[in-house]
């Protein structure tokens, strides 16, 4: 068996990942077992028409683009509270769906579930929070912003934006330099 054609999906295929169609009906249980460990390019006339593959392959390709299916674990917000740092998840359309014990007692009411996620910041810089927001969700890229703080003038939050399934994830920190009373 020649290597594949030029417009073969993959360049790095070798000569036991290629079989013929009438190659596969003859012996399907070789086949199917190279395929349970790699996947197998099927050829009909000459051109790769089909690829033969595990099922957890097939799964793992698919499951991003199920729009409905939903991976279920534990609840988001008793895992959060595990944790120390401020977090705070939200869904695509940036509306606030967990957040962690830390950032209830700093932010309060701001980070109730379904509230917008610029409400982390005080107005005037709203708009940037936005932007960076859509960003990481264009881009599937993380962003760092620092912004003022709602709760001290002069306050200032670092936010570490990280894309999350199909929202974003934002740990916070407080990086105001601490006022010593002399």
């Amino acid at each position: 068996m020649s290597a594949p054609p030029a417009h073969a999906p993959r360049t790095d295929v070798t000569r036991s990942e290629i079989v013929t169609a009438s190659e596969l009906v003859r012996h399907f249980g070789l086949w199917q077992e190279r395929a349970a460990r790699t996947p197998v390019y099927v050829m009909f006339r000459g051109r790769p028409r089909l690829v033969l593959t595990s099922i957890e392959v097939m799964e793992a390709l698919v499951a991003p683009h199920i729009p409905d299916r939903e991976i279920q674990g534990p609840d988001s917000t008793a895992l959060l509270d595990l944790i120390r740092d401020m977090v705070v998840i939200a869904d695509a359309d940036l509306r606030i769906t967990a957040t962690s014990r830390t950032a209830r007692a700093f932010f309060g009411e701001r980070v109730a579930p379904g509230i917008s996620l610029d409400t982390l910041v005080p107005i005037p810089s709203r708009e940037t929070l936005l932007k960076t927001l859509r960003h990481v969700l264009a881009a599937g890229v993380a962003q760092i912003v620092d912004l003022p703080s709602p709760r001290r003038a002069g306050g200032l939050l670092t936010l570490t934006i990280e894309p999350h399934r199909r929202g974003v994830a934002v740990r916070i920190e407080d990086v105001t330099a601490p006022v010593h009373a002399d």
